[in-house]
């Protein structure tokens, strides 16, 4: 009985994570989620050592004070992304680890269309 009460709490624990996700990602705006789905790519495909201002302003075709505009926003907004100085200047963009081990990026585009 104890297991099958573990497991229905885990379970609703999982449900409530899928709940707070779908809603963080829901509240951005498509430009928002454009950004944010680039680095998921950049960062998926390993091409790119590091992913930073530059290299999103350039394969997305926007200025770099747009794409950091862009990530004051999705940090504002509560999305999982990691900003980290490199001797303190260039800034490395990248999704949390913790995230990317619950959810690809098609399954937070599926939940964000829910």
């Amino acid at each position: 009985q104890s297991s099958v009460e573990e497991v229905s709490n885990l379970l609703e624990s999982l449900d409530a994570i899928k709940k707070n996700i779908r809603r963080q990602f829901k509240q951005l705006t498509d430009q928002e989620f454009l950004v944010y789905a680039k680095i998921y790519q950049l960062e998926e495909s390993k091409e790119h050592e590091i992913i930073d201002y530059s290299l999103l302003a350039t394969t997305l075709n926007l200025t770099e004070s747009s794409i950091r505009d862009y990530i004051v926003r999705l940090l504002k907004k509560g999305i999982p992304l990691e900003k980290t100085k490199v001797n303190n200047k260039k800034v490395h963009i990248s999704i949390s680890q913790n995230l990317k081990k619950i959810a690809t990026l098609s399954t937070i585009m599926t939940l964000r269309d829910i």
